[in-house]
C-alpha cells in the first residue's frame, strides 16, 4: 500500500483540484458536445475534450515537478476514498435518496390523478408531464434568468412582476451547470434540478458535521431526516434557491467555527447573493464568533470581521449591479410589491388571524384558508423552537431563526412562510437533540405525510409557494 504524506502545499492541493475538474469537464464535454458562452467582450468556446485533457495533464505535470510526494494519483484517489467513506456524505446521500424521489413521485401521481388546479396555467415545455414536473411557480423566473439574464422594463408600473427581485447565486449556478450539458431548455431544467440536489447534499453534509459535534451519532442522523422530511422540504428538489441558501448558511457557520476564514467568506458571500434577506446572516455569524471568544476589538481580527461581513458584501454587490441596470440600487426590494409584499408589521398578521378564528372558528379558518394554515404550522414550529435553541446551542442559532422568519412575516404575512422556515436548521438540531429515540419514526412519518400533501398541492399548481 502506498504511503501518502499528510503534508502537501496548499497550491499543490489546489492544482490537483483544478486538474480533476478539467478532466471531469472534458468527459462531460465529450458527452454533451461542449458549449459557447460570452464573458463580456470575450467569446468562450469549449467544444474539444482533448484540449481540456491536455490542460489537465499540463497542470498535473507542473504540480508533480515541484511537489512529487504524494503523487497526483495518490492524493486524488485518497481524497475520493476518504469522501466515499465519510459518515456525513453517506448519511446525506441516503437521506436524499430516501426523500427526493418519493416527493417527486407524489407530485407526478397528483398531476395524473387529480389534475391541475382550476384555471391554472402551468408551464409546458415538454410533451411529457414527468419532464414538465420541475416547471412550477418561481422555476420560470430562475430559468429565465439562467438562460437570458436580467431584464428590466423602466416604464412599467409597480404592479408588473420583474425578475430583478430574484437574487443571482442560484440562477448563475444553473447557467454554469447548463453550459456543461448542452444548449436548450432541457439542459437548463436538468441542470437546475441537479444544482438543487447537489447543494442539498452539501447542506446535509455540513448539517451532519455540525450535529455530530454536539449530539450523539444517532441524533445527528435524525436531524438530517427531520429536515428532509419537513413538510416544506419539497423545495429542496425543486427549482428554487432553498438548497443553495441552506448550504451557504451552514457552510459559513461551520467554517467560521473552525477558523477557516476563506471558506467561511465564500459561503457568506454566496448567502448574500442567494436571497434578499441573506445579508442578515451577518448578525448570527457575529454572535457565533463572539460566543467562541475569537472576536476581539483589535486589528488582528480583521479577517474574521471581513468573513462575518461577506453576506452584506454579497447584497451590496447585487445592489450595485441593479443600480447600473435600473437606475436605483434597491429596485430588487421595491419590486416585491408586485408579489403583494408590503410592510404590515407582525401585529397585523397576528390580529387578523385571531379575529378571524375568534369570529368564525378554527374549522372555518382551516377550510377557507388552508394554505395560510399550512404555512402557519411551519412558522409556529420554528418560532416555538427559538428559546430552547438559544438555551442549548446559543444565541447565534436562535438569531438565525428570527432574522430569517420575522422580516418575511412582517412584509408578506404567511405567504411562502413555510418555505422560509424549511432552511432554519437549528430547529431540527434542537428537535433531534431532545426527541426520545422511540418517537423519531413517528415525527419523521408525520412530517413526511404532510410533505406529501404539500407536494401534491405544489405540483398541481396550487398556491403553496
Amino acid at each position: 500500500m502506498r504511503s501518502v504524506s499528510p503534508v502537501l502545499p496548499a497550491w499543490a492541493r489546489a492544482a490537483d483540484a483544478v486538474m480533476a475538474a478539467l478532466a471531469a469537464i472534458g468527459v462531460i464535454v465529450a458527452w454533451s458536445g461542449g458549449f459557447h458562452a460570452r464573458l463580456g467582450q470575450w467569446q468562450l468556446n469549449v467544444t474539444s475534450p482533448l484540449r481540456l485533457i491536455v490542460w489537465a495533464a499540463l497542470v498535473a505535470g507542473v504540480r508533480s515537478a515541484f511537489a512529487r510526494t504524494p503523487s497526483v494519483y495518490d492524493h486524488v484517489t485518497s481524497r475520493v476514498a476518504a469522501w466515499a467513506r465519510a459518515d456525513a456524505l453517506r448519511a446525506a446521500l441516503l437521506v436524499v435518496a430516501g426523500t427526493r424521489p418519493a416527493t417527486l413521485a407524489v407530485g407526478y401521481l397528483a398531476v395524473a390523478l387529480f389534475g391541475y388546479a382550476p384555471n391554472a396555467r402551468p408551464f409546458h415545455e415538454f410533451d411529457s408531464e414527468l419532464l414538465n414536473l420541475p416547471l412550477r411557480w418561481d422555476a420560470g423566473w430562475y430559468l429565465q434568468i439562467a438562460a437570458n439574464g436580467y431584464e428590466f422594463l423602466r416604464n412599467a408600473g409597480p404592479d408588473l412582476q420583474q425578475n430583478v427581485v430574484f437574487f443571482p447565486a442560484y440562477p448563475l449556478s444553473v447557467r454554469a451547470a447548463a453550459m456543461l450539458f448542452g444548449n436548450g431548455m432541457p439542459a437548463y431544467v436538468g441542470a437546475a434540478v441537479a444544482v438543487s440536489l447537489a447543494f442539498f447534499v452539501i447542506a446535509l453534509v455540513y448539517l451532519h458535521e455540525m450535529a455530530a459535534a454536539d449530539l450523539p451519532a444517532d441524533s445527528a442522523v435524525t436531524a438530517l431526516w427531520l429536515l428532509a422530511a419537513f413538510p416544506f422540504a419539497l423545495f429542496y428538489g425543486a427549482i428554487y434557491s432553498e438548497s443553495l441558501y441552506l448550504a451557504a448558511a451552514l457552510g459559513a457557520f461551520y467554517h467560521l467555527r473552525k477558523g477557516e476564514l476563506t471558506a467561511a467568506s465564500a459561503w457568506g458571500l454566496t448567502a448574500g447573493l442567494a436571497r434578499p434577506n441573506g445579508f442578515l446572516l451577518t448578525i448570527p455569524l457575529a454572535l457565533a464568533q463572539i460566543r467562541s471568544a475569537r472576536l476581539q476589538p483589535s486589528g488582528d481580527n480583521l479577517r474574521e470581521w471581513l468573513a462575518i461581513a461577506m453576506p452584506i458584501v454579497g447584497v451590496a454587490g447585487y445592489s450595485a449591479f441593479i443600480w447600473q441596470l435600473t437606475g436605483h440600487p434597491f429596485t430588487w426590494l421595491a419590486g416585491h410589491a408586485a408579489w403583494g409584499r408590503h410592510y404590515q408589521g407582525l401585529s397585523t398578521l397576528v390580529v387578523d388571524r385571531y379575529d378571524f378564528i375568534a369570529h368564525a372558528g378554527f374549522a372555518t379558518y382551516a377550510s377557507q384558508r388552508p394554505y395560510d394554515l399550512l404555512n402557519a404550522l411551519g412558522v409556529v414550529f420554528v418560532l416555538a423552537s427559538v428559546w430552547p435553541v438559544a438555551r442549548r446551542f446559543g444565541l447565534a442559532f436562535a438569531a438565525f431563526i428570527l432574522v430569517n422568519v420575522l422580516p418575511p412575516l412582517a412584509t408578506g404575512g404567511l405567504m411562502s412562510a413555510g418555505r422560509f422556515a424549511s432552511v432554519l436548521f437549528p430547529s431540527f438540531l434542537w428537535l433531534a437533540a431532545v426527541m426520545p429515540a422511540r418517537h423519531r419514526a413517528a415525527w419523521i412519518a408525520t412530517f413526511a405525510s404532510l410533505q406529501a400533501l404539500n407536494a401534491a398541492l405544489f405540483y398541481t399548481w396550487r398556491p403553496l409557494y
